[in-house]
This record gives structure tokens, C-alpha cells and sequence, in this order.
């Protein structure tokens, strides 16, 4: 694992759910997300982020990276929101990773307002919700969570797997100094 990509936040954090949208910029995410642009605050570290939550509620750290723009929510998931997601993907893609610290992990991908394909790492080809989920199959079975006849591969670390599968199909990246040791913007969300 290395410090580029997206896998190493799987050890950086116990939990998060991590929004990404391509060629949005961070206020149009927030938007679209169902918050306040305006009520962005700059220059907040995990810290500092989970100490407002309690205040707040759903808060979350923004940024864009390798033209994404991202929204990293330490102990909430609105980018798991339905709504949310199909609004964050309407005239791009989305691609949305939930580890809620004990099963299930999930992962999501939304193109132009519609859910191409969502699962549970473990799940085979046949089990895949959405409306198209075939289209990931084929990155699924690159990385390792399908076998060739389409079952779900046993014995993989399938956090990393779905987080490898962001990387390689969808060229997803973080800032991991930034993300796990430095500031960034963030948002409070008012709950859908």
C-alpha cells in the first residue's frame, strides 16, 4: 500500500464515508449534497472536524484531488443518501465508499442522476443492486472480489479490494498528508 491512491485510509481511519464526484468543485458538492456552501469553514483537522460534530451533527472535510472533488465524513454517511447521490452524480459520476467500522462495507457508483451499480464487498455478480450493475463486474473481477464465473473471490481483504477498485477504474486519489495529518475545508449537513 502506498501513500498514493486511496487504499491507505482504510488504516488511516476506523470509519468514513467518502464521496467523490468528478469535475465538481467543493461548493457545488456541498450543494449538491444538501448543504450550506456558504456555511463552509476553512482549515479544520480530523480533530478538529469530530469535536464540531458534536455540536453539529453530519459534518464533513472537502477537498478535490486529481479532478475529484471529495467529501470525507469521519462518523456520519449522508453521501449514502439516495437523494444525495443521485443529485451529486446528475451531469458527471459519483463514487461512494461507506465503512461503517463493522460490516457492511459498501460501495456505490452513480452516473447522471441514476445508480449504475451498488454492493457489499462478498456479494457475486448476480447479486449486485442498481441499474446497470454489470458495468462494474468487469472491475470487480480485475481486482480480485469476482472470481471468473462470477461468484464473489473468498478470503480477500475486500476494504481494500473496493478502495484498489476506485483507484484503478475510476483513477480515485487523496491528499493522504493533507487528509490524515493536515486541515481542510469542511461542512456541517443538515440532516435529508
Amino acid at each position: 500500500m502506498t501513500d498514493s491512491g486511496i487504499q491507505w485510509i482504510s488504516t488511516a481511519f476506523d470509519t468514513y464515508c467518502l464521496t467523490f464526484a468528478r469535475g465538481l468543485e467543493i461548493d457545488e458538492l456541498v450543494r449538491r449534497m444538501g448543504g450550506d456552501a456558504g456555511a463552509i469553514r476553512e482549515g479544520l483537522s480530523a480533530d478538529e472536524a469530530m469535536d464540531w460534530s458534536y455540536e453539529k451533527g453530519s459534518v464533513a472535510r472537502l477537498g478535490t484531488c486529481g479532478g475529484w472533488a471529495f467529501a470525507l465524513e469521519h462518523w456520519s454517511a449522508e453521501g449514502m443518501e439516495r437523494k444525495a447521490l443521485r443529485d451529486v452524480s446528475r451531469g458527471t459520476e459519483a463514487v461512494v465508499y461507506l465503512n461503517s467500522g463493522t460490516p457492511p462495507r459498501w460501495f456505490l457508483y452513480a452516473e447522471d442522476g441514476c445508480l449504475i451499480g451498488d454492493f457489499e464487498p462478498g456479494w457475486g455478480a448476480d447479486q449486485l443492486g442498481g441499474d446497470d450493475p454489470g458495468r462494474l463486474v468487469p472491475a470487480m473481477r480485475e481486482v480480485g472480489l469476482l472470481l471468473p464465473d462470477g461468484t464473489a473471490a473468498p478470503d480477500v481483504n475486500a476494504e481494500i479490494k473496493i478502495l484498489e477498485m476506485g483507484e484503478r477504474h475510476f483513477g480515485l486519489t487523496l491528499p493522504r498528508e493533507v487528509v490524515e495529518h493536515g486541515t481542510l475545508a469542511a461542512v456541517s449537513f443538515v440532516p435529508f
